[in-house]
């Protein structure tokens, strides 16, 4: 135990440093990663220890393990449309009488002896089988986003290990980032708006993990979470005591009930006999509990990382209508920067100024020499043939369709 209890610690433990990604980011990465791996570990060690145990009267004349090993493998039902009535039903899906597996006019009825009784509708459960699994696949999924930042990002990653040197290479900085024959503006602006698109990535990956979990969960996991919360202010009796006839029901047991039916066949053959026969128990599960308190942290988890993602999505957005807005609001002089530099290259800049505001001094003076000092003679502004206005080739292509 000490040794699982270690493992989910050191899973859990997030070293604070400074990351190339943003804190919204770093949340579904790293974060919403561990949670699903310890969702996974946790689960998965009840794989190996629980099982499935049923009721198996001493005349039923079949071998328990059997009985208990074929049950686990074949899963087990309940009938989720049976009616909500006090006094008719044990547990969830189970009517008291066993033998009523269907309805007419509203009320239970048998369909064996009567012919006109409609079957009720068998609802398995086997997510105990793989569920582990699949929670580790969307561990996986919310780390992919990240490698496509990494991919989209490489300039700012190096542009990182340039500025940690002793002494910076201005110069170098320059030629290699700030030259549009390495770094050409449209490879930039495809940059802008795959970093956009990594920021929806992140929020597609919550919104798929949220509604792939309830689709195989029988649709029960969207309203998981608000009606634990409605249930949970119930008094203690009346949510927990199962055995009285009780008007609501937790959850949990909707979702995954721990108390189904299991159908086993029962064939044998020898010279003298040969055996058929069907056997109807009532199992219990009790590892879909954990499975209970596990769904309602991730439903929580999913919930949040969606806003988290869509604070990040719009943080991104803003970053760049405020470095537009701050630019153009400071005068001649921030406007003849403005049109000497793409959005990416005002990232970059924002980026030294965070790590190393020596550097930046000294690379805002070499750009101005650059970009500004040489067209004086034009009071400052760029030629229009020079001018790096990042939205130019959008609004020549809505002019060009302006004049269709």
């Amino acid at each position: 135990m000490s040794m699982i209890t270690g493992s989910i610690k050191g899973l859990l433990q997030i070293k604070f440093k400074a990351r190339h990604d943003s804190l919204t980011d770093q949340f579904n990465r790293i974060f919403m990663v561990k949670m699903a791996m310890v969702s996974s570990m946790l689960l998965g060690l009840n794989w190996f220890k629980d099982t499935m145990t049923c009721v198996i009267p001493g005349t039923a004349g079949i071998d328990k393990g059997y009985v208990h090993e074929a049950c686990w493998i074949q899963g087990f039902y309940v009938y989720r449309d049976l009616p909500m009535v006090q006094g008719k039903m044990a547990y969830y899906g189970i009517p008291r009488n066993l033998k009523e597996d269907g309805m007419m006019n509203g009320a239970l009825c048998e369909t064996e002896t009567n012919a006109q009784c409609e079957p009720l509708e068998k609802t398995f459960y086997l997510q105990y089988q793989w569920f582990p699994f699949y929670i580790a696949v969307i561990g996986f999924l919310y780390y992919l986003p990240y490698v496509l930042f990494r991919y989209i990002n490489t300039d700012l990653i190096s542009l990182k290990s340039s500025i940690k040197a002793v002494e910076p290479d201005i110069d170098g900085i320059v030629k290699n980032y700030f030259n549009y024959q390495i770094n050409p503006p449209m490879r930039m602006r495809l940059r802008l708006f795959a970093n956009i698109f990594c920021k929806i990535c992140y929020l597609v990956v919550n919104v798929i993990a949220f509604v792939a979990t309830d689709n195989l969960l029988n649709g029960d996991f969207r309203r998981y979470g608000t009606e634990w919360i409605n249930w949970s202010k119930q008094s203690n009796s009346k949510a927990y005591d199962y055995t009285a006839g009780r008007k609501r029901l937790r959850p949990g047991e909707i979702m995954l009930p721990t108390f189904g039916f299991c159908e086993v066949l029962e064939l044998s053959k020898d010279i003298k006999h040969h055996l058929f026969n069907t056997h109807k128990f009532v199992c219990e599960i009790s590892q879909n509990v954990l499975y209970q308190y596990v769904l309602i942290v991730l439903w929580f988890l999913f919930i949040f990382g969606m806003i988290v993602s869509c604070i990040g999505f719009i943080m991104q957005v803003v970053d760049h209508l405020v470095t537009i807005t701050c630019f153009l609001s400071q005068g001649s002089q921030a406007r003849r920067v403005y049109q000497s530099l793409t959005l990416r290259e005002c990232e970059y800049l924002e980026y030294v100024r965070k790590k190393n505001l020596p550097v930046y001094g000294r690379l805002i003076r070499k750009l101005k020499e650059e970009r500004l000092d040489r067209f004086q003679g034009n009071n400052g502004y760029a030629p229009e043939d020079q001018k790096m206005n990042p939205y130019g080739p959008s609004q020549k292509l809505l002019n060009d369709v302006a004049q269709l």
